[in-house]
């Protein structure tokens, strides 16, 4: 019988340890420098959600209130994929858990001992990042001066609203700067 013995790559991440992990950043920012490219680091809670939200029955809707149903994410049909009930959650998050919060560093705090109980929650928990958020993030991370060799964690903030060009623009200098 044939048996195989993983042996991770020396610079990639194994999920073996924090101290490996720290090393796969470090060299991550190494590569980043020795090619004069700026390097950013995202770091995400449990992912949550990820689809549009609420479709607005209004059909006058312009499209700068279209836009902040982040139409372009998951179509509505990830609702139908993930529901075993009359409604799944994750609508229920992405309706109401919409904000999103910033901090430098590894320093957001996880679930710890109420995970099993947040994992699939609807409401805003420690430990807990929105897909849509932390793909905003990361997209608008590439536009701010501020964001070039820091990393950051998002978080959920509780709000119907996803954050403006104006508010998205304030979290990353008053994280970053």
């Amino acid at each position: 019988s044939l048996s195989y013995t993983h042996t991770p790559h020396p610079k990639v991440w194994d999920n073996s340890s924090g101290e490996a992990y720290r090393q796969y950043e470090a060299n991550v920012q190494s590569a980043a420098e020795n090619c004069g490219a700026d390097w950013t680091i995202v770091r995400a809670g449990t992912l949550k959600g990820g689809a549009c939200g609420e479709t607005n029955a209004d059909k006058n809707q312009n499209d700068s209130e279209a836009a902040r149903n982040y139409p372009q994410y998951l179509h509505q049909s990830f609702y139908e994929m993930t529901k075993n009930d009359i409604i799944t959650w994750q609508l229920l998050f992405d309706c109401n858990v919409r904000g999103v919060k910033l901090a430098k560093g590894d320093v957001m705090s996880g679930p710890g001992f109420k995970a099993v109980f947040a994992a699939t929650g609807s409401d805003e928990h420690e430990g807990d990042s929105g897909r849509c958020g932390v793909a905003e993030a990361m997209v608008r991370s590439l536009e701010v001066e501020v964001a070039a060799n820091v990393d950051f964690g998002v978080g959920t903030v509780k709000s119907r609203e996803v954050p403006s060009e104006e508010e998205w623009e304030s979290l990353f200098q008053d994280c970053l700067s």
